[in-house]
């Protein structure tokens, strides 16, 4: 992460809301052990859930002005609306406690995987995100992230030398592989790139770096073979 990303107003706020996510949910986790293990205290599950409701509800705010995609807002809403519905179920319902967690978790994610995605917004810089996709990749050959960002070698060496404004397709690489590198190796991450993928109409990744149209599909992707491939 470069000092610029890391002082961004933008990833700045989405730490807070991080920090604010795990905080909710080690609470709630306190207080189901508490309620589970003392059935005399049962009457205090109510209060209990509530006071993380009350939590939630007062990030909505910050969740609804966070930079995130449709389909990250939409993955966060349906997590909302799961956990109001596991809120307002009878006491007796012991799932609802499992459904919550559930929920706080799914929102929990969103947050991280924003995070991961995060490439220094207005304040991106072309040299220091080549910085940041070079250190992402190690051991990749100059030739391979050439290939990735769709110029020559000399290019990205001029690129490393001098500050400047990112084009799109340099951040949507260095976006990608913030996404790719928790459950691939550089060179699989680069596989990635190169290889035909259903889920984007039998086309390579690679191929469509280049179109701003097709930015969702390719995040969308990435997310799915870091879901199925990560441990």
């Amino acid at each position: 992460m470069t000092a610029t990303t890391a002082k961004d107003p933008q990833r700045l706020r989405l730490l807070e809301i991080d920090t604010e996510v795990e905080e909710v949910k080690a609470a709630f986790e306190a207080a189901v052990t508490e309620v589970t293990g003392r059935p005399e205290i049962d009457g205090s599950a109510k209060k209990r859930l509530a006071e993380v409701g009350r939590r939630l509800a007062a990030l909505k705010p910050q969740l609804e002005a966070a930079d995130l995609s449709y389909e990250q807002k939409a993955t966060l809403y349906s997590a909302l609306v799961d956990v109001n519905t596991a809120m307002s179920a009878p006491p007796d319902d012991l799932d609802r406690f499992e459904a919550v967690l559930i929920g706080i978790e799914r929102i929990r994610h969103v947050i991280r995987d924003a995070l991961d995605e995060f490439v220094g917004g207005a304040s991106a810089d072309r040299r220091r995100l080549l910085e940041e996709l070079q250190s992402s990749l190690p051991g990749l050959k100059q030739t391979d992230v050439a290939e990735l960002l769709g110029v020559d070698p000399r290019t990205v060496r001029r690129w490393a030398a001098h500050s400047a404004e990112p084009d799109h397709r340099l951040q949507l690489v260095v976006r990608l592989v913030a996404v790719l590198r928790h459950a691939w190796t550089p060179r699989g991450a680069l596989a990635w790139f190169r290889r035909e993928r259903r889920d984007l109409g039998g086309r390579r990744p690679l191929d469509l770096l280049d179109d701003p149209a097709t930015e969702r599909d390719l995040l969308s992707a990435a997310r799915s073979s870091r879901n199925q491939y990560a441990t």
